[in-house]
């Protein structure tokens, strides 16, 4: 997922380790996908694999 894709709220969560990260504020750099994303691609990964975005 790229960073301007979370919203205010939103938690990302391992599905291995359980680590949770909470989203404070919303990117307002990038736009929709890889090639307009601030700084490259946007990673968000623990445990060796890419974090999901926790259901409400």
């Amino acid at each position: 997922m790229n960073c301007a894709e979370f919203h205010q709220g939103d938690v990302l969560v391992c599905e291995d380790c359980g680590l949770e990260l909470f989203v404070q504020k919303e990117c307002n750099e990038c736009g929709e996908g890889e090639a307009t994303c601030c700084s490259g691609p946007c990673t968000f990964s623990c445990c060796g694999q890419e974090m999901k975005l926790k259901k409400k």
